[in-house]
């Protein structure tokens, strides 16, 4: 099929974050589909917690008005004639933007394959290439013990990961027993509730020494802190979560017991690309699952409604998606 700028004939609708709380669903004409470029039909889109960030007016990484959705997951509708990777009717897991739409034009290199068995919503791919990367940054040697705190959709994809990393214990640390139930579900051999004086009862656990290494996954101050406290001397605190605003710690819990503080976001990343083609295969081959964190589904024109719910963090909300 031929394409040029601007014809009338191929339009697609996008989510056009225009300001705080302003989420418009408009009608856009598809750019031109260059030589390495692959048309995705989009089949649902996930709905990232720096989403609703920026709709909620915190500080971001992007600039208003913005096209959002970067967890998307499709059907190939047609390739540039350079594409070699991917053909049409393959179902692909994408990395970037706009998600929240009929169809995207999207570089070759900017996703990949997954088992078409997997139904759009379980194959979001971007957010367990984060956890993959947050686990490869820290290089868990085995036997060691490691903490999670905060296991929301984040966590819960990082409990997953480590799961398979050859950990020995692997605890989780939540303020709510639904999301720590869910935790055993995945792998997690301990857990912990926040709120019942979690360091005394990591370091019972841990034979009074606390953990190797404590991943940070809550987005919040206090979680920071305790996963702090929760690490053993010469251990290592993984900072995961993006925090939209400044967050005081305490460096003098750092000095004390020489911390390792390392932030395994996707910027620490030497080859963000490599964790995304390792997490497409984990959830092609079922190493990681979406089918209990996948919690609401919305339609794309009820994208304004969605955000304004998910942004409320409903008690019985995990994870939401967008499906056009």
């Amino acid at each position: 099929m031929h394409r040029a700028v601007g014809d009338e004939s191929l339009k697609t609708r996008v989510a056009v974050l225009t300001g705080k709380g302003s989420l418009r669903v408009v009608e856009e004409a598809l750019p031109e589909l260059g030589p390495r470029d692959v048309l995705v039909n989009v089949g649902a889109c996930g709905i990232c917690t720096g989403d609703l960030y920026g709709f909620m007016g915190y500080p971001v990484w992007y600039s208003l008005p913005a096209r959002l959705g970067h967890e998307a997951v499709g059907v190939v509708s047609e390739v540039g004639r350079e594409v070699r990777r991917v053909g049409v009717g393959d179902h692909v897991t994408v990395v970037g933007s706009p998600g929240f739409s009929d169809y995207m034009v999207v570089p070759e290199d900017r996703l990949d394959r997954v088992d078409r068995a997997l139904k759009f919503e379980y194959a979001i791919g971007e957010p367990v290439a984060c956890a993959v990367n947050g686990v490869r940054l820290a290089s868990p040697r085995l036997g060691d013990t490691v903490a999670v705190c905060g296991v929301g959709f984040m966590g819960s994809l990082l409990t997953q990961c480590l799961s398979r990393a050859g950990v020995g214990n692997l605890v989780a640390v939540d303020l709510r027993e639904d999301r720590l139930r869910l935790s055993r579900e995945f792998g997690a051999t301990a857990t912990v509730n926040a709120a019942e004086n979690a360091e005394k009862q990591v370091l019972g656990l841990t034979d009074g020494q606390g953990v190797d290494i404590a991943f940070e996954a809550t987005a919040s101050p206090r979680g920071v802190n305790l996963a702090s406290r929760l690490v053993r001397r010469r251990g290592m605190l993984c900072i995961f979560s993006y925090h939209p605003e400044p967050v005081e710690v305490d460096v003098r819990l750092w000095d004390g017991r020489g911390l390792r503080v390392l932030m395994t976001t996707p910027a620490a990343s030497p080859n963000h690309r490599e964790n995304f083609t390792i997490a497409a295969d984990m959830l092609s081959r079922g190493l990681v699952k979406l089918d209990r964190l996948v919690t609401h589904r919305f339609k794309l024109s009820e994208a304004q409604s969605a955000f304004e719910y998910a942004s409320q963090k409903p008690e019985e909300y995990i994870k939401g998606v967008i499906i056009p």
